[in-house]
């Protein structure tokens, strides 16, 4: 019911709404419980900033409003927003979100820890520190007296670390080594290198060092991230959108739709393809639900004026008209 309002919430506000009225009207006066789920699709446009550089928007303190969500020579701005909203308010109930640090057993020693495609979970270690584990990942646990070390063997993982100045907290990944004492931070591996990023505390990251020398540290502070793509290592300032990802939203400011989609394709067994690979250029700024991955190609091929074809493994492929 929530999904199919969401869907005329966002068609009432396209080019086509004057066409669509009367085939609306008798959706929204055929059941009351139409009509309640319309206004709270409303108040969900609302409450993810859609409003928020009108006047309306304004009085309510919404967020700014950030530049058109996609941007592409020719888009049209009303699909961009259409396209986020299908997004945010039909894929809210679709990806499974952190539940809260689970309440059976912890995680002790050596006990590898995974999740499937779609999948976000949040464990507990036995040492008081939680790891939040994103979709297709896997880490390695290894607590004891004087070590707590663990190992990313894939993905991403964001890391809320219990102070216990006697034993620091490791992270490897790729050869890197993420040292820690109390503090929350990300983890993660991405095409050509790894992503460390800083929210609280402060730690130090190692590389592998040559034989006979001393391996070179990074110390970052909250608010920054460290990336050695293409083993170029550098700091940058980190987008406030990363923190999003535990909730299942993925936040992106001008990044390439090739680089959206190889992160959006992660959450799927089924993946969203460009039929034009100069599509892949084309530059995404917002935050939208990965999944339902058939909202998500429908949302892009509206905001791009694209269709939608499926392939016979059952893939989206965008294609131009």
């Amino acid at each position: 019911m929530i999904k199919q309002a969401g869907m005329w919430f966002a068609r009432m506000r396209g080019p086509d709404r004057e066409a669509l009225r009367p085939e609306f009207e008798r959706w929204r006066d055929a059941d009351p419980a139409h009509r309640e789920a319309y206004e709270q699709a409303g108040g969900q446009w609302l409450e993810t900033g859609g409003l928020a550089d009108t006047e309306m928007g304004r009085n309510r303190h919404l967020p700014e409003r950030r530049p058109p969500i996609w941007e592409m020579p020719g888009a049209r701005p009303a699909f961009a927003a259409i396209a986020l909203l299908l997004v945010v308010v039909a894929g809210f109930w679709f990806l499974r979100s952190p539940s809260g640090v689970p309440g059976g057993a912890v995680v002790a020693l050596a006990e590898p820890q995974e999740t499937r495609v779609g999948e976000i979970r949040t464990v507990k270690l036995a040492d008081g520190s939680t790891v939040t584990l994103d979709t297709d990942s896997a880490i390695e646990v290894r607590l004891s007296g004087d070590l707590r070390q663990v190992r990313l063997v894939r993905g991403r993982a964001r890391f809320d670390v219990a102070h216990d100045p006697a034993r620091p907290f490791r992270v490897e990944a790729g050869g890197r080594t993420v040292t820690a004492l109390g503090t929350l931070f990300d983890v993660g591996f991405e095409p050509g290198g790894v992503r460390v990023s800083l929210f609280r505390g402060s730690v130090d990251v190692r590389g592998l060092a040559p034989a006979g020398s001393v391996a070179a540290v990074t110390r970052l502070a909250p608010g920054e991230c460290f990336t050695d793509l293409t083993r170029r290592p550098q700091v940058a300032k980190a987008s406030p959108g990363l923190q999003q990802w535990v909730s299942g939203m993925l936040d992106f400011d001008g990044v390439p739709l090739g680089d959206v989609l190889e992160q959006t394709n992660r959450y799927s067994q089924r993946k969203i393809r460009l039929g034009d690979p100069s599509l892949a250029a084309q530059r995404v700024t917002g935050g939208f639900r990965p999944l339902p991955v058939d909202e998500l190609a429908a949302a892009l091929a509206a905001a791009f004026s694209l269709r939608v074809e499926r392939s016979p493994q059952g893939d989206l492929i965008l294609h131009r008209p």
